[in-house]
């Protein structure tokens, strides 16, 4: 099994548009290949950005390995103390949980000392 993809904001617009890895990578999801995680803050700012409906949404969740990660209450005081951004600080922590790789089209908002990175 591959490492986790962990799309944040930019990789889950990228995927509403069809490109062609982000799309790549959610078949590998839908096959059970590569676990897919969508930490939840980043849903919520793609879709600010996209304004899809639920409908929408759910086409891409329903597969098995595909799973939104909340942000609970123990998660948000952890990464509360961070720097930068919530919806990369929650990327950056649940890439760290899952040790996943970020796919992003926006790698220049990630610290140096993120971890795994895929630019699509």
């Amino acid at each position: 099994m591959n490492p986790p993809s962990v799309f944040d904001h930019t990789g889950l617009v990228a995927l509403f548009e069809g490109h062609r890895e982000a799309f790549r990578l959610w078949q590998e999801a839908e096959r059970s290949e590569t676990p897919l995680v969508m930490p939840a803050v980043a849903v919520a700012e793609a879709n600010h950005l996209i304004g899809a409906d639920h409908n929408a949404w759910s086409a891409l969740l329903y597969p098995a390995d595909v799973t939104v990660a909340p942000l609970d209450s123990s998660q948000a005081i952890d990464i509360g103390r961070r720097g930068g951004p919530l919806v990369v600080r929650h990327v950056v922590h649940e890439a760290r949980a899952v040790a996943g790789i970020i796919v992003t089209r926006a790698p220049w908002q990630y610290p140096a000392n993120t971890g795994g990175i895929r630019v699509i």
